[in-house]
């Protein structure tokens, strides 16, 4: 009985955990972990700012989140920076600022516009570990800390701090925790006592609320509160169990694990989603989902088989957005976030079970028959129909039943004029299923049978307006079935036909309005079988493909345009009457060049598949829009033709993995146009960042998201701008565009991986650089985000250096022009000295040639006159005394012409100027000379010997050398020095 009891114990707790397994929510989420940038995997809080940021609180720093990059914020040596990098709660202000708590570093106050932290602490009355900070509607921010509450008043800089004092209406712990605010305004706070609170901010009295009269859920650590929309307020903690308090009638109601909780251990927040219902982060348990109409419990959970499922059972915080994302912090997987919007193939249309039995099989083939059966035939895995009433039928190949399908790969699928099934397979010949006998007959390839099927390898099934069966093979081109003889006629390659299809394996078969087949090749096109003039056409567009390609699918939609998928060269829109044909590649936003299958919905839109998703063409655009895995489809490789519409409007397509329902009139499309942001500037490669230096000048003041212009100088030769939409739904489908005015003559494009433009060697100028983005579904608004930028010219191109230069080139030729009149003015000084210098000289010359003239004219004077003189004494001697006395006074006269005076006052100025002031200067300098003295010292510097200043002074020889002995000694002057060279020295 025990054992049974445990047994029964044990099935029990495995049927619960198998209903949880089933009963989770089917979410799908996004991470962001280390490796998309985080600084660390344990995340306490998250933040929308009202930019639309995204911050995410961590153990190892504080984040912003674009979409696409996380920026960290760290404590380092800048007095600036936060004060520490634990994160544990986080809130922004009316006025744009972000608070930051930590975890021992007390509470920070972010400016996002110049990155800086402000750091209030202790010294303020805060605690050092910031629990919970939260702004009320009147803009207050209230924190809650480990040193009680505080309210923060703006105009004093300062906080309002509310203690324990023992009086039965103040805070009745240190331990502030959460902080909710109703929506009647009133303020209520837990703290880790058991009770919880409501302040009266106008008296500052705290009146507790005792919701928890349980001795089981004592537990009251990291307590969080919740207001539904009916006002009631729920109430969570570790160990605790959820409650539910009713504030009208004060009454309170508790969940356990056995009320449906995944755990009792609820450490992290309560949100409300849009819906209504309650999300609940647990330890351990992931996400609880209450509806709080039925009071039950949906599951959200980490399951290591779904990429996609939440990374982690242990969740720490949870926040909607403004687009009602729910985001979801972890302790140790990150960030994970859910998008209502992200999944828009979440094939609703067909029950679980069936989605769950063809995932992971490749679906081939599509069909719906005249009973609203749907017909799927897989790569392998059989041959399965889904009745109207959702009942799945499937057929296997059994070897030891000839009236089982014959091959489990089915390629091909159509219904024939009498409702039977065709079906082609792969290597196993032509299936027909009978609705009365519900068995299957087989036709196979019999080479010595020319009526016989020509191929085992049935690719496509056509069945005209006529109800011709065309069968495209593989090696055979194509048979013709007839149902009622049970025969095939080939019209292939090898056929003796005159009319045929010169091609062995043949993709897919279409019938046009007019009745025409075509026929699509593998490797040589199309071709046209027209069944008024019987004859085989090839078209011809500016294209070969019609000639040459691979042909995958062809489709005619209501306005008569033959559609063309193709194999390695897009998708092309063929006008048979104008025999024209237009191409669509990836230019045209197709996310392939491999066009698989080809629809079109009720609003005229071409719907195609591709190896790389599915894309629709609307009739007014221009412009595919593109959708893969990450909108919810089950793959993102499609293949051939296994692409309907059912009856009701319906598309269903078959994958590598599974099937695919949608109904493209009911796919929600995101409508929200991202704001754009600049996210980063870069100069010559570094990141420039508010109140960094590059090339002596501040290029930032303010964080470059917060900034309108920039300024930059010539030697910023290369700078580059990066920028995000902040659009988190799949970010990675949105599209830019950008133009640097002044510069650009076009709008450039761009994706989500290129989210940056780099350009260098600007001219001097203004110039404004302009992005503009859509959202993921290629919806476009007017969200331009602009950057005003001024590039300062080179020192030598500025107005002042241009002046300067100017001014330099007058002042150079101005001093060039006085330099050429001063070397004129020096030339014709010079010139005019050397006349004056040759006036001299011949003046000199002539003074000398005067002097030596009247010296030796003197000389010889004197010699004649003392000739006479010595005979008028010899006649004397002899004459009488009255001639005697006559004789006397002529020889007095002739002494008195002898005497030099007379020569001396011509000759003295003249030796004067011509020696440069000699005798001047030697009477100046030897006054006590005498007049004889000077004469002789005159005519030494006149280079005349003893003999002739003898002979011209009217003395001996022997008498002149005596004065030329006095004046030695006058002059003082030793026995070597020359008389002469120093009279001409001086």
């Amino acid at each position: 009985m025990i054992k049974t009891l445990k047994n029964k114990k044990l099935f029990l707790s495995a049927l619960l955990i198998l209903c949880l397994k089933f009963s989770f929510a089917q979410y799908s989420f996004n991470r962001i972990t280390k490796e998309q940038g985080l600084p660390h995997n344990n995340v306490e809080c998250i933040l929308q700012s009202a930019s639309g940021f995204m911050w995410f609180g961590t153990r190892d720093g504080f984040c912003r989140f674009d979409g696409y990059e996380v920026k960290v914020y760290r404590n380092t040596q800048d007095t600036n920076s936060i004060s520490g990098n634990r994160i544990l709660s986080v809130a922004e202000d009316k006025d744009g600022f972000i608070w930051v708590g930590t975890y021992q570093n007390g509470v920070n106050r972010f400016n996002p516009k110049t990155n800086q932290f402000k750091k209030y602490g202790i010294r303020n009355g805060i605690g050092n570990q910031i629990y919970r900070i939260k702004v009320l509607k009147d803009g207050t921010v209230v924190i809650g800390s480990n040193s009680g509450l505080a309210l923060f008043d703006k105009s004093t800089d300062s906080f309002k701090v509310y203690h324990p004092n023992g009086e039965p209406q103040s805070i009745n712990s240190y331990v502030v925790s959460d902080i909710l605010e109703t929506h009647d305004g009133q303020l209520f706070i837990a703290t880790f006592e058991k009770d919880i609170q409501r302040l009266d901010r106008k008296t500052g009295k705290f009146f507790s609320i005792s919701y928890n009269n349980l001795e089981l859920n004592s537990g009251n650590y990291r307590k969080r509160l919740l207001e539904d929309r009916e006002g009631n307020l729920w109430i969570s903690a570790d160990k605790h169990g959820l409650c539910k308090y009713n504030r009208k009638s004060k009454k309170s109601k508790f969940y356990f694990k056995k009320n449906g909780l995944s755990s009792e251990v609820l450490t992290g927040d309560m949100i409300v989603n849009s819906d209504g219902k309650i999300w609940i982060a647990s330890d351990g348990g992931g996400i609880n989902i209450l509806d709080t109409r039925n009071e039950t419990f949906d599951y959200v959970n980490f399951d290591d088989e779904d990429v996609n499922s939440l990374p982690s059972n242990q969740v720490y915080t949870l926040y909607k957005d403004n687009a009602n994302r729910i985001w979801v912090g972890t302790y140790d997987k990150g960030v994970a976030y859910y998008d209502p919007l992200a999944k828009k193939f979440a094939n609703k249309l067909l029950p679980d079970n069936i989605c769950s039995f063809f995932k992971g099989k490749s679906v081939l083939g599509i069909l719906q028959d005249s009973k609203g059966n749907v017909w799927i035939g897989t790569d392998g895995s059989g041959l399965h129909v889904i009745s109207k009433e959702n009942k799945l039928t499937h057929f296997y190949s059994k070897i030891s039943d000839e009236t089982s399908i014959s091959g489990n790969v089915i390629t091909s699928l159509a219904e024939d004029v009498n409702g039977n099934i065709l079906i082609g397979t792969y290597n196993a010949g032509l299936n027909i299923y009978d609705y009365k006998t519900k068995s299957f007959k087989h036709f196979h390839q019999n080479s010595q049978n020319n009526l016989s099927l020509h191929s085992e390898n049935v690719w496509t099934i056509l069945v005209d307006s006529q109800g011709k069966n065309w069968l495209g093979l593989l090696g055979n081109g194509v048979d013709l079935f007839n149902s009622d003889t049970e025969t095939f006629k080939n019209i292939g390659p090898s056929s003796r036909e005159l009319i045929k299809i010169d091609h062995s394996n043949v993709m897919s078969v279409m019938e046009d309005s007019d009745g025409d087949i075509w026929f699509g090749t593998e490797g040589n096109g199309i071709y046209v079988y027209d069944k008024q003039a019987n004859n085989v056409l090839r078209i011809s567009t500016n294209s070969n493909i019609t000639t040459e390609g691979v042909i995958k699918d062809l489709f005619q939609d209501k306005w008569g345009n033959i559609w063309i998928g193709t194999e390695g060269n897009g998708l092309f829109k063929y006008n048979k009457k104008e025999k024209e044909g237009i191409q669509y590649t990836l230019k045209n936003g197709l996310p392939s060049m491999i066009i698989l299958g080809i629809q079109e919905d009720a609003s005229g839109g071409i719907w195609v598949t591709t190896y790389d998703g599915i894309a629709v063409l609307s009739k007014d655009s221009k412009e595919f829009m593109s959708f893969d895995k990450s909108d919810g489809l089950s793959s993102n490789e499609f293949n051939a033709q296994a692409f309907i519409k059912l009856q009701d409007g319906t598309f269903l397509t078959g994958s590598k993995n599974g099937l695919d329902i949608f109904n493209p009139s009911e796919l929600s499309l995101n409508l929200t146009i991202p704001k754009v942001y600049f996210t980063k500037l870069k100069i010559q490669n570094q990141e420039v960042l508010p109140g960094d230096s590059i090339n002596q000048l501040i290029k930032l003041q303010n964080d470059i998201t917060h900034t309108k212009e920039i300024e930059l100088t010539y030697s910023d030769k290369v700078f580059s701008i990066e920028f995000a939409a902040l659009n988190y739904t799949h970010p990675k489908k949105c599209q830019y565009k950008y133009k640097l005015e002044g510069f650009d003559e076009n709008w450039y494009d761009s994706d989500s991986e290129h989210r940056f433009v780099s350009y260098s060697n600007l001219k001097n100028g203004n110039y404004t650089f302009k992005v503009q983005a859509s959202n993921n579904d290629k919806k476009w608004g007017d969200n331009i985000a602009e950057l005003s930028i001024h590039v300062l010219p080179p020192f030598w191109k500025t107005k002042w250096f241009i002046f300067l230069v100017v001014g330099l080139i007058v002042g150079v030729a101005a001093a060039a022009y006085n330099y050429r009149l001063r070397l004129l003015k020096i030339k014709f000084l010079q010139e005019q000295a050397l006349k004056e210098k040759r006036i001299t000289e011949l003046e000199k010359e002539n003074i000398e040639s005067e002097l030596e003239k009247l010296t030796f004219y003197t000389v010889n004077r004197n010699r004649v006159l003392i000739n006479y003189k010595n005979r008028m004494l010899g006649l004397a001697a002899k004459a009488m005394p009255a001639v005697k006395s006559g004789l006397q006074i002529v020889i007095d006269e002739i002494d008195n012409e002898i005497n030099d005076d007379k020569e001396w006052k011509y000759l003295e100025p003249r030796l004067d100027k011509m020696y440069n002031e000699f005798i001047s200067k030697l009477r100046n300098e030897y006054p006590d000379l005498t007049l004889s003295e000077v004469k002789v010292a005159s005519y030494v510097r006149m280079n005349l010997s003893s003999k002739e200043i003898a002979e011209f002074m009217h003395k001996t020889t022997r008498a002149i050398e005596n004065d030329r002995y006095r004046l030695r000694k006058k002059l003082e002057l030793d026995s070597n020095e020359s008389l002469q060279r120093y009279l001409m020295d001086l």
